[in-house]
């Protein structure tokens, strides 16, 4: 079973299950942390999911050639149907595949994605595989997705994701490890009293070691949701 489900003052219908794997406030906030400032020809989105972050991209800031990657059947029924809903099958271009099996016949001036954190093992399991694969990082992890971008990410082209926050030292390893440089992060903090949840990273192919560190974005400021964190999901302007 599946639902279509409206967010940004419904201007935006997305098909999900029912039940296992649903998508949550880190895929808009990424979004959101793009920014529209750049001109992007050819952009890729890794484990799509129902298509979230690749409506997002077109709806917010026109970007009109994009691939989408998702491997897991279910998940891509659901990413078709939120295209044709949203009128964008000439827009997305869905692709039900490994990324690492996935062979572009193009370079990519962007790459984004929302990655599974964690190994199987330090938390609890699903019962379905698809919430599965979207928590846990056994199948694919932020190592390969680095190793890809840097087969298929043009030089000085910029890859955006998120990650926990704990997991910080990790993503910055990973990162440098392939040559794709941190050049701007932004914490998320629950509220201001508490440690950042998550980060959201842009980094670029051959970049310097200049990194900006963004002013903190907080969910609440002592248990009141912040206009900032609000306007986010709405089409107000942040």
């Amino acid at each position: 079973m599946e639902t279509i489900d409206s967010i940004l003052d419904r201007r935006i219908e997305i098909c999900q299950p029912s039940e296992g794997y649903r998508f949550n406030a880190d895929s808009i906030i990424l979004s959101r942390f793009v920014g529209g400032s750049r001109r992007f020809n050819n952009i890729l989105d890794v484990g799509a999911g129902s298509g979230l972050i690749s409506v997002l991209l077109n709806y917010l800031y026109n970007y009109d050639n994009i691939d989408a990657v998702e491997i897991s059947s279910k998940m891509y029924e659901c990413l078709l149907k939120t295209l044709n809903i949203n009128n964008l099958n000439n827009v997305v271009k869905p692709f039900n595949m490994d990324l690492k099996r996935f062979k572009p016949s193009k370079p990519y001036d962007m790459i984004i994605s929302n990655p599974p954190y964690r190994k199987s093992h330090t938390g609890r399991q699903c019962i379905l595989d698809e919430e599965n694969r979207a928590r846990f990082n056994d199948n694919l992890n932020l190592d390969d997705i680095l190793k890809f971008c840097r087969s298929y990410l043009k030089n000085k082209g910029l890859f955006y994701f998120c990650y926990e926050a704990d997991l910080a030292v990790e993503a910055f390893y990973y990162c440098r490890k392939y040559g794709i440089e941190p050049k701007r992060v932004r914490f998320l903090h629950p509220d201001i009293d508490k440690p950042a949840r998550q980060i959201f990273l842009e980094c670029r192919k051959e970049g310097g070691i200049e990194l900006k560190v963004e002013k903190p974005l907080f969910q609440k400021i002592k248990g009141v949701e912040t206009r900032e964190y609000k306007n986010i999901f709405t089409n107000e302007d942040s």
